[in-house]
């Protein structure tokens, strides 16, 4: 029978208390397939939540729902139960990589990518949707980008293309329009797009200060987030490497950071082996442990925020997530250049853009 405890609990912390209401799944059917969790991607309309799982694909939208591989169903079904990363696409189709390929679901059957590709057989580290293209990081290979309905290879080593093989993550920087790599031997890297392409340079870092980084990820008001498991750092082109903070910050019983989220306002969500921290303006404002209903294990191995504010977690005993009583509604506006009176159904930019408009209660 699936668990689903929902405790409303008050959280107190160094200067205000922090209420809100913790949710927790455990595998089994009818629920999340694994706690083998590799990635979390949500689609573009906030309806569902796919998880990347080591038993196949499980989908969230107020209920749980699994895909696993069928030997009858191998043309048009999951091809791996092991998935490593997914992302979705533009058109809401959702990119799955594999130990050995791509598939593309588009919710109701999954097509095999690349089979006359060089990738195809590789292994699949990561996938970056930015904008129209899809980028892969795949075996000792660099990067591939899906872009205007081809496939382009951006060779290792070459006059614009990274010095790395073995590319880890990727993230793109909405302040700037590039995209950033980590490199699991050769150091991080900057690719700055033009009109002849893109072009990829080392960025300068101190990995015996900081140690290698392992992990790249979006940071909603430009540059990007690096993390390790021992310190988190911010990155951008005008400011360089900036400490956001390392594990002594957490306070007694952090030795590892395992995963780091960002909220829309900037809050730090991190994974480690004690628990679920929130961290805001240097503040922890949030500490979820085994201590709490619900929670039986204190290492966090993956997290996720989402469209709907749910900060989600995954631990060795349970999947879940923690909502905030004092959540904002998030509505979306299109703005235009000018409103034309006398014809408003053609009052429109010429590349209209979304913001977020914040209601408080």
């Amino acid at each position: 029978m699936l668990r689903a405890l929902i405790i409303s609990i008050a959280i107190f912390c160094i200067i205000i208390p922090v209420s809100g209401t913790i949710v927790t799944y455990i595998p089994e059917s009818g629920s999340i397939s694994s706690l083998d969790v590799k990635d979390i991607a949500e689609s573009n309309d906030g309806t569902i939540l796919a998880f990347a799982t080591t038993n196949g694909l499980s989908l969230f939208d107020s209920d749980w729902s699994t895909i696993q591989e069928e030997p009858w169903e191998y043309d048009t079904g999951l091809q791996d139960n092991f998935i490593q990363t997914l992302e979705f696409d533009t058109n809401n189709n959702l990119w799955l990589g594999f130990p050995a390929g791509v598939q593309i679901y588009d919710g109701t059957i999954f097509s095999r990518v690349g089979e006359n590709e060089f990738f195809y057989k590789m292994d699949i580290h990561d996938i970056l949707r930015y904008n129209d293209t899809i980028w892969i990081a795949n075996g000792n290979s660099g990067l591939n980008h899906y872009i205007g309905e081809r496939w382009e290879w951006i060779r290792p080593f070459t006059n614009n293309g990274p010095g790395a093989y073995y590319i880890t993550s990727m993230a793109k920087d909405h302040a700037t329009g590039n995209i950033i790599l980590t490199s699991q031997l050769n150091g991080i890297w900057e690719g700055v797009p033009d009109e002849q392409g893109i072009t990829f340079s080392k960025i300068p870092f101190d990995d015996k200060k900081y140690g290698k980084i392992s992990k790249v990820l979006d940071y909603p008001f430009g540059g990007v987030i690096l993390f390790n498991k021992n310190t988190i750092l911010h990155y951008s082109e005008s400011s360089g490497i900036c400490p956001v903070m390392d594990t002594n910050d957490l306070g007694y019983g952090v030795t590892r950071m395992n995963d780091v989220a960002l909220t829309d306002d900037g809050t730090y969500i991190i994974g480690t082996d004690n628990g679920l921290y929130g961290l805001c303006n240097n503040t922890i404002t949030l500490h979820i442990t085994r201590n709490m209903t619900g929670i039986t294990n204190d290492e966090v191995t993956k997290v996720f925020f989402d469209s709907k504010g749910r900060w989600w977690f995954i631990t060795r005993g349970e999947a879940g997530y923690y909502l905030t009583d004092d959540r904002t509604e998030i509505i979306p506006v299109i703005m235009v250049d000018e409103y034309r009176q006398n014809f408003p159904e053609i009052s429109e930019a010429s590349n209209p853009y979304q913001v977020q408009i914040h209601y408080t209660r």
